[in-house]
């Protein structure tokens, strides 16, 4: 009861209050020339306290549109008076509302920004930094698109914005710093997060120069709220207590909402926007570990450009094996590319059966010649032969995932074969010993199967060693499964779900129909299951194989 008697009070004064400021403002009444004379007066005079009063003004007292309009014309007619000094006055103008209102006076005031920027182009930070942060709105969220009113005030900012960089190109830097320096927390909540960065998206498309810096921004604040989303959910699972949550879920929801908004960027604009996430991911994505969604932008990329697939998958060969002009301490980023190929490999629908044969080829060929120059080297060195471990793993993780593919046909069966398996498996570097529990078991289960490798004596072995050192292994799989479920309605088509052939009590029958399934589809491409469920994750699994992961309904 004394809760809903503060709350009471509480309502009671906010309305008294907003009457009181309701009625101050139609008392408040802006004479022709008064501004003008203000300024003036301070300027030349020194007389500040008719100018501070007016600085108060402006800031406790909305102004109805025909005191808006006597303010914007004298402080025109000013306009060479408002120099540094004069910040004040220039900050208390970049604050007041203006882009709901009637057009008329929207135009009005532009121009008293464009004369501003253009007599005293000091003032263009703070200017253009407060137009940035009239994206940050918070309200109700929304479905496929904006209401037609708010992007209406949109657009007000944005050709103001357009003006001032087509009257001053270079200004397109401070646009830049504006937007980093404006951007929402994450916490701030899904609906500020979201329409500011369809704003940022927005202006893309009138400063072009800026595409691929405002797509780094989006994306590194992106990867932080993944990295934190997976920070939560890990203290969820470590507490022994039920933690306190928001039911909203906030962190969730707002990288749910911004991946849309990337995706949809990525599908409308295509080439241009395809041809910066690749850059970005190499800059960004690719050096950074353990997140769960934001790199899926990049499978929905190669999903529909071939030409960035190209372009992606050679990268991360190039980065994984070393082909490229490695740093000191890179071995991080090659696991990582590692990683990154061996699931786009496995989970991108749009991949061809011939893609995968092709690095399948690539990876064995490297990690053999790596055995033959390393001849008698200490086995668990996992820091040095960081790499090496890394794609054998994408190999062993590949064969097991793909097995109803690489395992339907002679012809197949012959590829397998020709890889050398049980050299990989047998050598003194020992890579099962480093390979998540989950891919060692699914491999050595396909390959015991079909008689290409034993792995069981090792893998035993391994257990013993581990109960005396235990060596690290990453069970990070970078496309294992998508989660985020407004979002996931794009990308859970384009995914690719675990099938296990091997499971108990499947019999040649089985293989025999989805032999005849997969001759009947198209040979060269790996389609996607009828269903519309979540891609099943390879990191639950019960011996022998994978196990299929309770699915998401779309």
């Amino acid at each position: 009861m004394a809760v809903l008697a503060q709350k009471s009070v509480a309502s009671l004064m906010r309305k008294t209050l907003d009457r009181q400021a309701a009625n101050a403002r139609m008392k408040f009444v802006l004479k022709p020339k008064q501004v003008e004379q203000i300024l003036t007066s301070y300027v030349r005079d020194r007389n500040s306290g008719p100018y501070f009063e007016l600085l108060k003004v402006l800031k406790d007292f909305p102004l109805n549109d025909d005191n808006f309009r006597k303010l914007i014309d004298d402080s025109l007619n000013c306009v060479v008076l408002l120099e540094k000094e004069m910040k004040p006055y220039v900050e208390a103008m970049c604050n007041i509302q203006w882009i709901n209102r009637n057009q008329d006076l929207v135009d009005l005031y532009k121009r008293f920004l464009l004369n501003l920027v253009t007599a005293h182009t000091y003032h263009c930070p703070r200017i253009l930094s407060n137009l940035i942060k009239l994206f940050r709105t918070d309200g109700d969220n929304w479905d496929d698109r904006p209401p037609q009113e708010m992007l209406m005030s949109w657009s007000n900012v944005h050709s103001t914005i357009a003006e001032i960089v087509a009257l001053m190109p270079l200004t397109s830097d401070l646009v830049l710093q504006a937007i980093v320096d404006q951007f929402p927390y994450y916490k701030a909540g899904c609906v500020v997060n979201r329409t500011y960065i369809h704003n940022l998206i927005w202006i893309t498309k009138y400063i072009p120069s800026l595409r691929e810096p405002i797509m780094t921004a989006i994306v590194n604040r992106m990867v932080d709220m993944d990295a934190n989303l997976v920070e939560q959910e890990k203290n969820k699972l470590d507490t022994m207590f039920e933690m306190e949550v928001d039911a909203k879920d906030d962190i969730r929801d707002t990288l749910d909402y911004c991946m849309l908004e990337m995706l949809r960027w990525l599908e409308d604009e295509r080439d241009p926007a395809l041809n910066s996430l690749c850059n970005v991911f190499e800059r960004v994505l690719l050096p950074t570990h353990g997140i769960r969604h934001v790199q899926f932008l990049l499978l929905y990329t190669i999903s529909i450009s071939q030409q960035c697939a190209d372009r992606v998958f050679t990268n991360l060969w190039s980065v994984a094996a070393g082909l490229h002009d490695m740093r000191p301490g890179a071995v991080a980023t090659r696991r990582t590319a590692a990683s990154h190929l061996a699931g786009l490999l496995a989970r991108c629908v749009r991949v061809p059966n011939s893609r995968l044969i092709h690095y399948l080829r690539l990876m064995s060929e490297w990690c053999h010649s790596y055995i033959a120059a390393s001849q008698d080297t200490v086995n668990d060195n996992n820091k040095v032969h960081g790499a090496f471990y890394a794609i054998c793993h994408a190999i062993f993780y590949l064969v097991a995932f793909k097995n109803h593919h690489l395992f339907m046909s002679k012809e197949s069966l012959n590829f397998v074969e020709s890889l050398n398996l049980p050299r990989l498996v047998t050598c003194s570097l020992n890579p099962l010993r480093t390979c998540p529990p989950q891919v060692t078991q699914a491999f050595s289960s396909v390959t015991r199967s079909h008689q290409v490798v034993y792995c069981q004596a090792i893998i035993e072995k391994n257990m013993r060693l581990s109960l005396h050192n235990q060596l690290p292994y990453d069970e990070w799989f970078p496309y294992d499964p998508y989660t985020l479920p407004i979002s996931g309605k794009i990308i859970w088509p384009l995914c690719m779900e675990y099938k296990d052939l091997l499971k108990e009590g499947d019999d040649e029958t089985q293989y025999s129909s989805l032999k005849r399934k997969l001759d009947a589809e198209d040979d060269d491409y790996l389609m996607a299951s009828p269903n519309t469920k979540l891609a099943s994750s390879l990191t639950n699994y019960t011996s022998p194989g994978f196990k299929t992961s309770e699915s998401i309904i779309m």
